[in-house]
């Protein structure tokens, strides 16, 4: 863990990962609460960001991640004021997630198609790797 400081309210982000971590971590042994599961989807949907298709695009991606970052760091925060999860905040964090869309054309990857017999036979076969 670091000692960096957060500059909004001074005080160390160790100190406030250890404050999250106690606010979600269920007591030992003991599964997750389907609050915190609910939540912990929600908030992998926030950080789920493609990466822009075309580089003129970067700039799109990189202001939409740190939107979402920015949201999600003010329900985090309210977590860990309140020392608590509760149902409606997975619901709040999807609902910005709805009002900062994807609005350029996210990478795909082309798969690469898989040799035949045939292939092989023109190229000689043997060793791919």
């Amino acid at each position: 863990m670091s000692d960096i400081t957060e500059p909004r309210h001074g005080r160390a982000a160790a100190e406030v990962r250890n404050q999250l971590r106690a606010s979600l971590a269920p007591a030992e042994g003991q599964p997750l609460t389907p609050a915190v599961r609910d939540l912990l989807a929600a908030i992998t949907e926030v950080l789920d960001v493609p990466m822009a298709a075309k580089w003129d695009d970067r700039d799109k991606e990189l202001m939409l991640r740190a939107s979402r970052a920015a949201c999600l760091r003010g329900y985090l925060g309210g977590i860990v004021r309140i020392g608590q999860v509760a149902d409606w905040q997975a619901e709040g964090i999807r609902e910005f997630v709805a009002e900062l869309p994807v609005t350029y054309t996210p990478y795909r990857d082309k798969p690469k198609p898989l040799a035949t017999p045939a292939d092989d036979a023109q190229t000689g076969g043997g060793d791919r790797g």
